[in-house]
């Protein structure tokens, strides 16, 4: 018999504080002033950032693996660190949000108390180790991600967007579930542990497992936003308001990383003949749409959306390249992991900088149109933004000095060494061709504007604002000198996690 203590409740202290501060948050809205929304905006930001710097220093000095819920719920030191990633960009992107949430008067309270929900949802996600609670996790971020979407209920695309995004996620849903049902049917045990040593000891029936596992990928790959499960990215980032684009195309993604190393290294490694070519193909697809046609977007969500889904390509290229040894036994390879979260993190450090450029200039209402040709608009209006920007652009772009460079590069290398040539071969000549429309974003911002008339209205940020988007950008350039900052702890943690 199970007491409340044997739960080992406050392992989850990370879910337990959100969901306390979404009441405390949702009480005093109630309760307080409209003048004081702003300093209740402010606080929840400036908490969920120190519980993020709280994450990850306790991921460095705790590198105990613990379990929860009678195993549904682990933590360990990766998880931890992800986590606190995960929180310290929450709050960034909520923060550059600000602006353009009072400008489209769009309720501020309201966004942050539903992305809250979300992260909550993410939190959840990236520590289960139960089937159902990973579904718990997805339809918690799931259900927020579409009630933000439609939050700007003046807007007829956004309407559309949210109705497009239920009606998907429900469909993925719908695969999850029907995964989840034949795996547990023919293993009789959700917990992912369970599943493994099941498959192990042939007490499963291997066929209906696999057909689970099919469904269950195609779940996650709709999350992820992979070929050909990609549908909904362009359409809904295109369709929503900015804040909100930024919100589901940043955070939720590191969390699908992490939750998909869950799934498959942990419950079906054993499988992983059978599940890995299946990314390699969703890898090449990916890698192959997403590029080629970004090429012909002339709208800047769009051009990020399918600019998501070929980066995405890479992360199912790296899970593609994991070395395996003898029967029963799955030698993961630690370079291609270290490749596929730092390639998580460093795509998620782009990408809310790019979107926060264009928050911050949300006065002119030209920039933030979603025309890219309306770019050529941003160097007149604040020369720091439009550098910023600049350095956005070619980090995902792959160009040195920036992290980005690092990031794919990384990738091809654990392929090559995998063996895997013909993929990095491709994968170089996509990574060209993206380049071309991150250059072209370039080119509108750098040339195009000098041809347009000074009495284009400056912008200023302020000083906080100069700060924040300063150091999201210049962190870009310092990782890219020093890129052992970030490769080096991702290995550690790694290596404490999954190989102590």
């Amino acid at each position: 018999m199970h007491n409340f203590m044997s739960l080992n409740f406050f392992t989850a202290y990370a879910e337990l504080f959100i969901f306390a501060l979404l009441v405390t948050f949702l009480i005093c809205t109630l309760v307080f002033k409209e003048t004081y929304k702003n300093f209740l905006y402010n606080s929840v930001l400036v908490v969920i950032f120190l519980l993020g710097l709280f994450l990850i220093r306790d991921s460095f000095f705790s590198t105990s693996i613990e379990n929860a819920f009678n195993g549904m719920y682990t933590s360990d030191p990766l998880t931890k660190f992800l986590k606190g990633v995960i929180c310290i960009f929450f709050s960034l992107s909520q923060y550059y949000c600000k602006k353009f949430l009072e400008i489209r008067k769009i309720p501020g309270p309201e966004f942050l108390l539903i992305s809250t929900f979300a992260l909550l949802g993410q939190l959840l996600m990236m520590s289960s180790n139960s089937l159902l609670i990973i579904y718990l996790g997805i339809e918690l971020l799931s259900l927020s991600l579409i009630s933000l979407v439609a939050l700007n209920r003046d807007n007829s695309d956004s309407i559309e967007a949210a109705i497009k995004f239920f009606v998907l996620a429900a469909l993925a849903s719908g695969f999850l579930l029907y995964g989840i049902s034949m795996v547990y049917g023919a293993t009789g045990s959700f917990d992912l542990n369970g599943i493994s040593d099941q498959i192990l000891s042939d007490g499963a029936n291997k066929v209906i497992v696999i057909f689970g596992l099919v469904f269950i990928i195609c779940g996650l790959a709709f999350k992820l936003g992979l070929v050909p499960f990609h549908m909904w990215i362009p359409d809904i980032y295109q369709g929503a308001s900015l804040p909100m684009t930024m919100v589901i195309g940043s955070t939720p993604k590191l969390a699908a990383i992490m939750l998909g190393y869950r799934v498959l290294f942990e419950g079906f490694a054993s499988l992983l003949d059978d599940w890995q070519n299946m990314f390699l193909i969703m890898a090449i697809l990916s890698l192959g749409l997403g590029n080629l046609v970004a090429v012909v977007q002339t709208s800047f969500k769009r051009l990020m959306g399918y600019s998501g889904i070929a980066n995405v390509g890479f992360l199912a290229a790296a899970i593609s390249s994991v070395q395996y040894g003898g029967e029963n036994e799955t030698l993961f390879s630690l370079d291609a992991l270290t490749a596929f979260f730092a390639y998580g993190v460093i795509y998620l450090l782009s990408f809310v900088g790019a979107f926060g450029c264009l928050l911050l200039l949300a006065d002119n209402d030209k920039i933030s149109s979603d025309l890219i040709s309306n770019l050529k608009y941003v160097m007149k209006a604040n020369p720091v933004v439009g550098w910023c920007l600049v350095l956005f652009m070619l980090s995902m772009a792959g160009i040195p000095p920036t992290i980005g460079f690092y990031a794919k590069f990384f990738v091809l290398e654990v392929l090559i060494s995998s063996e895997q040539i013909i993929i990095a071969v491709f994968a170089v000549l996509m990574s060209a061709v993206g380049a071309y429309y991150y250059l072209k974003v370039i080119k509108v911002l750098l040339f195009d504007g000098y041809s347009l008339a000074d009495q284009t209205k400056q912008i200023s940020l302020g000083a906080s604002n100069n700060i924040f988007i300063l150091i999201n950008a210049s962190s870009v350039i310092i990782l890219g000198f020093f890129p052992y900052i970030i490769f080096n702890n991702i290995n550690f943690l790694i290596g404490t996690s999954f190989f102590s």
